[in-house]
């Protein structure tokens, strides 16, 4: 809808014509472009939350409420590690099943982004829906996120480059010369 876009974006270049509408465009993408440091606030914000008490009544029920350590690792070892696995996994034997069949151009960038749901650490946006609903679980979730974005740098990278090989030189039709032996 050129005509309608129009009104919101200059889409007639240097031909003199403004949009009539263009601030409500930029206000518009001025919140969009706020929306990840509010959200990274937010987190920052329940997880320091997570280390101060206020009185032994509210830590022995924040306590009984919170995940233990060996929960926390088990979780962000299923998210970061497992959950790949079953990405990769998943991707392949829908290849060799020719159950999706993409065209050959774009392939391998299919697969890829299919992988890259698999291997992100959880969301920002769950933390803000969990801090919206009033949930009791707020300190417990700012924690499994931290966890997942302290183990990201290390796991990420050596999963991120398995998921690119793999998306490079097995679901490419015609794969780089680097994955030729």
């Amino acid at each position: 809808f050129p005509g309608t876009r129009g009104l919101f974006e200059n889409i007639w270049g240097d031909k003199g014509k403004t949009a009539p509408l263009h601030f409500i465009f930029d206000g518009i993408y001025k919140v969009g472009q706020a929306a990840v440091p509010l959200n990274m606030i937010i987190l920052g914000i329940n997880f320091s939350s997570t280390f101060r008490t206020k009185n032994s009544e509210k830590t022995a029920d924040k306590d009984q409420m919170t995940l233990s350590n060996k929960t926390m690792l088990a979780v962000v070892v299923g998210k970061m590690i497992v959950m790949p696995v079953i990405g990769m996994l998943s991707c392949w034997v829908l290849e060799r099943s020719h159950y999706i069949n993409f065209p050959d151009e774009i392939d391998a960038t299919c697969y890829l982004v299919m992988m890259i749901v698999f291997i992100t650490p959880t969301a920002n946006n769950v933390m803000v829906m969990v801090e919206l609903s009033g949930s009791s679980s707020k300190e417990g979730m700012a924690r499994l996120i931290g966890w997942q974005y302290a183990v990201s740098p290390v796991v990420l990278s050596i999963v991120l480059s398995a998921v690119v090989i793999l998306a490079r030189c097995h679901f490419d039709s015609s794969p780089s010369p680097v994955c030729q032996k």
